[in-house]
């Protein structure tokens, strides 16, 4: 916000007198600048006009000056010290605060008299600038959030529909429910039955719903399960990402889907993933891979489907373990490590690389130093790859980079002495894995791990036999 400073003009003549106006930048929709008048100042002297200028830099409009846009009259409206961005020229400081606060209070009594006073503004300006720089009402604005939280616990929580109205800020379920219906186009029970478009931020969680014959509309997915599912993944009408994409809006948007699957995600994230659909996050540390599967299943309502599949994975299990018994017996300990040039990562339990079914499902101990401390339920310990052969174990899952460079710099450690004396190496016990497919913990991923870890250890058996 600024003072303009505008000649008088009549006619074919401009006289040497001046009047001002305050006036704010802004961007129209095509991005162009603009300026939006404010308040009509008059004419001044020099020095009335520079000490208004200062005034306004320290974001005050005086008590004399007569506000032509709602702005409260003495009272602050932006901030001198804050840089001027984009995003803050285009709408006063009051607006970025005032998001946030409804953000994060939406559950709560939101009145729009109440969220105008909070920010000093009057209500009439409130509604122009809200709607200006949201594209909606406060009224839908609120109305919206209060639904997308909705549609997330419907997916994730048991809890009614008056519990859960009661947690969006509606105090009762009949109030929500028709509310829903009018946002959503569906009551919240139908819309849980309605097959889904699902974009999913994560490669567990798309190799899962492709497990389970659904087909994303937008999904992160590792090179191994594109080859894994074939042309069931390679459709025109889906996008494929290798990794997360930086610009998640472009990326997800088109696809136009009614839930995103993702790991936890930081606020920013989780607000920019909001505006396109329900968000669910599992929180995949806390839970085991079966039990996410089982959670993918049940909001794609493919339960009977993800029963019978884990069930076919317990049989193979079982086989599995009977054939370690013959070549094995006693099973001793087992590792994972992934390795790199300067740090590698020796993973203990719930974060894939198959541990999952070395210490759970084929009885194999992690090596003391990952016990030592509770090390092996904390997911990975990063060391130093020169000292990773710490954690040796008498079967060790190794990674090699993919890199030629950065693997003949592990190769080259590998060769030492303090790795050639490890009892896994001596007994030809150290198998060389594949990174990708053993990255996952889907069912795809875990059904391929399963066959390699039996092959390598019933491989290195017959061969000492």
């Amino acid at each position: 916000m600024f003072l303009k400073k505008v000649p008088l003009k009549r006619k074919n003549s401009v006289y040497q007198h001046y009047y001002y106006k305050i006036v704010e930048s802004y961007r129209d929709e095509n991005g162009k600048p603009k300026h939006r008048l404010i308040a009509n100042v008059g004419e001044l002297s020099h020095e009335a006009a520079e000490e208004l200028r200062q005034q306004l830099r320290a974001g005050i409009i005086p008590d004399t000056v007569h506000s032509s846009n709602g702005y409260e009259k003495g009272n602050k409206c932006c901030t001198a010290s804050e840089p001027q961005t984009e995003k803050s020229v285009s709408s006063p400081v009051w607006m970025d605060e005032t998001l946030t606060y409804i953000n994060a209070h939406y559950s709560g009594e939101m009145t729009r008299s109440a969220v105008a006073k909070r920010a000093c503004v009057s209500q009439e300006h409130f509604s122009r600038v809200f709607k200006r720089h949201t594209g909606k009402t406060f009224k839908a604005y609120v109305t919206e959030l209060r639904i997308r939280a909705a549609q997330e616990q419907l997916f994730t929580s048991k809890q009614d529909l008056y519990e859960t109205a009661l947690s969006v800020g509606y105090k009762d379920g009949f109030y929500l429910s028709r509310r829903f219906k009018q946002v959503i186009g569906a009551a919240p029970t139908i819309y849980l039955k309605r097959p889904k478009r699902i974009a999913t931020l994560s490669y567990n969680y798309s190799a899962c719903l492709l497990t389970l014959g659904i087909m994303p509309s937008m999904a992160v997915i590792s090179k191994w399960a594109l080859n894994c599912f074939g042309q069931t993944a390679s459709r025109d009408d889906v996008h494929l990402f290798a990794n997360v994409p930086k610009d998640l809006y472009a990326a997800i948007k088109p696809t136009l889907p009614d839930l995103i699957l993702d790991y936890a995600p930081n606020d920013e994230r989780s607000e920019e993933l909001r505006r396109i659909s329900p968000l669910v996050s599992l929180p995949f540390e806390q839970m085991n891979w079966d039990e996410q599967f089982l959670r993918v299943a049940e909001i794609a309502d493919r339960m009977t489907a993800a029963k019978d599949c884990l069930l076919r994975l317990e049989e193979r299990a079982g086989i599995a373990g009977r054939e370690l018994d013959q070549c094995l017996g006693k099973r001793g300990t087992a590792v994972v490590i992934e390795l790199g040039a300067e740090t590698s990562y020796v993973f203990g339990d719930k974060w894939g690389r198959a541990s999952h079914l070395l210490y759970d499902a084929l009885q194999f101990a992690p090596p003391l130093s990952m016990i030592k401390n509770g090390k092996h339920r904390i997911g990975y310990v990063e060391v130093a790859t020169t000292a990773v052969h710490a954690h040796a174990a008498d079967h060790m899952f190794v990674v090699l980079p993919k890199g030629q460079t950065e693997r003949r710099k592990v190769q080259n450690i590998m060769s030492k002495d303090c790795w050639q004396q490890l009892a896994a190496v001596q007994n030809d016990r150290l198998y060389l894995i594949n990174g990708d497919a053993f990255y996952g913990f889907d069912p795809a991923s875990t059904g391929k791990q399963l066959h390699d870890i039996v092959h390598f250890i019933s491989s290195s058996a017959s061969k000492s036999s």
